[in-house]
């Protein structure tokens, strides 16, 4: 588990290789959305120095939960590090929740 929205959605990472996959589970009692198309890395990743032999990644998705006044919907941005001595990656994320109605302002 990755991120948790009590009452809205957890969000799971699975990494396998050079694979990141990425699992939403809806907790709401609303249909999910996935919105925008697969996850993407649009954006890139710049690192200086010492900071690039650690494989920075950047992905993102965006979903949305329930209908009409109950809609929200969500923004998520993941990042990686990979540490190559101790065969790992490290992985964080944020998430942007917003009604429907704020996401059109």
């Amino acid at each position: 588990m990755l991120l948790l929205a009590e009452g809205l959605f957890r969000l799971d990472v699975v990494i396998r290789g050079d694979t990141l996959r990425t699992v939403v589970r809806n907790l709401s009692s609303g249909e999910l959305a996935m919105e925008g198309g697969p996850a993407s890395d649009a954006g890139g990743s710049i690192a200086f120095g010492d900071a690039a032999a650690y494989q920075p990644g950047r992905s993102s998705l965006e979903f949305a939960l329930g209908s009409g006044a109950d809609r929200v919907e969500v923004s998520v941005v993941i990042g990686t590090l990979r540490f190559a001595e101790r065969g790992t990656v490290r992985v964080s994320a944020q998430a942007i929740v917003r009604t429907a109605t704020e996401g059109r302002q």
